[in-house]
């Protein structure tokens, strides 16, 4: 059960992030004419001042959220898999129960800039073969059976 409760908040620890950095993205990124979205995505992700400055920002975040009390984590976990809580302090937080935890936000601050760097060359590479993958899709949506 442990390692189901160390699974929940690690899991929470990672999603928290989420709609933050989300607010940052730019709805009209991607131009489906030429790619220029990639581009500038890729120019983004591959800019060390801002792998840095992400960086230190979701390493504050899981510093915070390791100091969060998890029971009422636990709880929700629980009820959405239909059992029982396990029984967990009222100030338990995942860094007081899993004391190795805390390397977790050192270890994204050194890995997410490679991260990063990685999803700009996937962004770069899908620039390159994106006409390559349209006519791909033209010719699947060719060979589908028509609906009636």
């Amino acid at each position: 059960m442990r390692r189901h409760l160390l699974a929940a908040a690690t899991l929470a620890a990672f999603a928290a992030p989420v709609p933050a950095l989300a607010q940052d993205a730019d709805e009209a990124a991607f131009d489906e004419r030429d790619g220029a979205g990639l581009t500038e995505m890729a120019d983004t992700l591959s800019d060390p001042e801002r792998q840095r400055e992400l960086a230190m920002m979701l390493r504050a975040m899981s510093e915070v959220l390791l100091d969060l009390p998890i029971a009422p984590l636990t709880d929700a976990v629980a009820e959405i898999a239909g059992e029982e809580a396990p029984l967990v302090e009222d100030g338990a937080t995942l860094r007081s129960i899993a004391p190795e935890a805390s390397r977790v936000p050192e270890e994204i601050e050194k890995n997410l800039p490679r991260a990063m760097e990685a999803a700009g060359t996937l962004a770069e590479t899908l620039e390159v073969m994106l006409p390559q993958l349209r006519a791909m899709a033209e010719r699947f949506s060719d060979t589908l059976p028509q609906r009636d």
